[in-house]
């Protein structure tokens, strides 16, 4: 049996949960070479699945990503959302240059603006969570009454036997919506207890002063994951929207510059 915070922590949480994602990340060697450092961090912005590594062996304008959904299923069950690697490296360092520098000049606005976002998300993410688990509670009591109802025709031979097991797919259901309601319920009270670890962000900033160049440890330490939405055409020109999650702040929208 395993008995959690019993003792005092040798390291913080969340310098082991940063070590943990910098040893996931670390860069493998593959056949075609070091695969690139924002390999496994980078969603579907439409069905939510990892995009998969693409690369040649020589250019590296030939690396990019794309949707594993697509390429197992095909563009008929999801877009391709294909983006080079060279393209996603340059927008992420911008914006976490952007993104700490507002954090390191304006600290007071940066907090304010942190909390007034997550509050906005986390609040829309248990009103929706509430909604499904209250949905799925009173499922639940529907099928109970069901089964019992299905049960007793059974025994009385109102219903055959064949049509009694057809019929007994409800338990597979309730099954399933019973254990939703459970990992539902552990969302509520997790998302109701929650604070933002701003702190641990700002210390970030103040660790990394001046980024030039991205690397595995200083992506793993401030970024959660990328979503890459499909590319569409705008006035003629290919546009692609990309959101950076960032690490105990989430999405942050940082404002323009006042001229």
């Amino acid at each position: 049996m395993i008995f959690e915070e019993t003792h005092e922590t040798i390291i913080d949480k969340d310098t082991f949960d940063t070590v943990q994602r910098i040893r996931d990340g670390r860069r493998r060697w593959t056949p075609m070479g070091k695969m690139p450092v924002l390999s496994g961090m980078v969603f579907c912005a439409d069905c939510g699945k990892k995009l998969y590594q693409v690369r040649g062996r020589s250019l590296s304008q030939s690396e990019y990503l794309v949707c594993s959904t697509y390429r197992k299923k095909g563009k008929h069950i999801c877009p391709s959302h294909q983006i080079r690697n060279s393209v996603i490296e340059q927008l992420l360092l911008t914006d976490l240059k952007r993104v700490t520098s507002y954090a390191r000049e304006h600290e007071a606005e940066f907090i304010k603006l942190v909390i007034k976002s997550s509050e906005k998300v986390l609040n829309q993410k248990l009103k929706e969570s509430r909604k499904e688990y209250e949905q799925a509670k009173s499922r639940i009591v529907k099928l109970d009454i069901l089964i019992q109802k299905i049960y007793e025709d059974n025994v009385e031979s109102k219903i055959s036997d064949e049509r009694f097991n057809k019929m007994s797919s409800y338990e597979s259901e309730q099954k399933q919506l019973e254990s939703r309601v459970s990992e539902l319920q552990r969302y509520i009270n997790r998302a109701e207890e929650q604070t933002l670890n701003i702190d641990h962000f700002l210390n970030l900033v103040r660790k990394y002063t001046d980024i030039q160049i991205l690397d595995a440890e200083i992506i793993r330490e401030f970024v959660e994951k990328i979503i890459v939405f499909q590319a569409e055409k705008i006035d003629g020109h290919r546009q692609q929207r990309v959101q950076i999650i960032y690490n105990c702040i989430g999405a942050i929208d940082i404002p323009p510059e006042k001229k």
